[in-house]
């Protein structure tokens, strides 16, 4: 059966540089599996690697969490890295199974196209969903974000995750064995403050785009 669906697409990054390709594997399985578990709601086709471990592809039913989904794989993925195509448009071959591997239609052709484009411009993220608007907003903010935090240090990225998880800088510190003085200074290097603000006026638009999507009645 035809259906319209959003289809999101990860290509790694240098794949062929990766030394330890058992060890990234297992690593990108389980950002799938936490992707799929976590944001179940938003997702039609589990997400799942492909081409060996060059290509991941998942089917979403709405744009919601898409940044979410591609930032908590992004993280657990560090220091290897993706690039990540959205697109809207028909999916004409075995779209019932809800099993990415066997779907094929012009939304993959699109995204494949995308993709290419990506590595030609060195950017990290595009979308096609239909309104040329959001597709250049959204993409110019969330590649701004990718950007900066791809130049962050192995001890930004830490103690930026450790933040999130613990809340609190003195929790960072304990856990971390450093001082609180020495968390803020890595935080503040990392424009934290600045970045969070950022993703949640990101968030924001998504979600009140999803939002009124389903109240006009548009069927995707």
């Amino acid at each position: 059966m035809k259906q319209k669906l959003y289809v999101m697409m990860g290509d790694v990054i240098s794949s062929r540089r990766i030394k330890d390709k058992e060890e990234f594997q297992i690593k990108l399985e389980k950002a799938c599996a936490d992707v799929n578990r976590a944001y179940a709601g938003d997702i039609y086709a589990d997400f799942k690697i492909l081409k060996g471990i060059d290509e991941i592809e998942g089917i979403l039913s709405t744009i919601e969490n898409s940044y979410e989904i591609i930032n908590t794989i992004l993280e657990q993925i560090y220091p290897q890295s993706m690039r990540f195509a959205l697109v809207l448009d028909y999916i004409d071959t075995a779209a019932e199974t809800r099993d990415v591997s066997k779907m094929d239609g012009p939304a993959f052709h699109k995204a494949s196209d995308i993709i290419s484009d990506l590595k030609r411009s060195k950017l990290m993220f595009s979308m096609s969903i239909e309104d040329e608007m959001l597709d250049r907003t959204a993409a110019g903010v969330i590649n701004l974000i990718l950007l900066l935090k791809k130049k962050w240090s192995l001890k930004q990225h830490r103690i930026f995750r450790k933040y999130q998880e613990a809340g609190t800088q003195h929790e960072v510190a304990r856990s971390l064995g450093i001082t609180q003085q020495a968390v803020s200074r890595t935080l503040n290097r990392s424009m934290w403050k600045e970045i969070s603000g950022i993703e949640e006026n990101l968030r924001y638009v998504l979600r009140n785009y999803s939002q009124r999507l389903s109240e006009g009645g548009m069927m995707i």
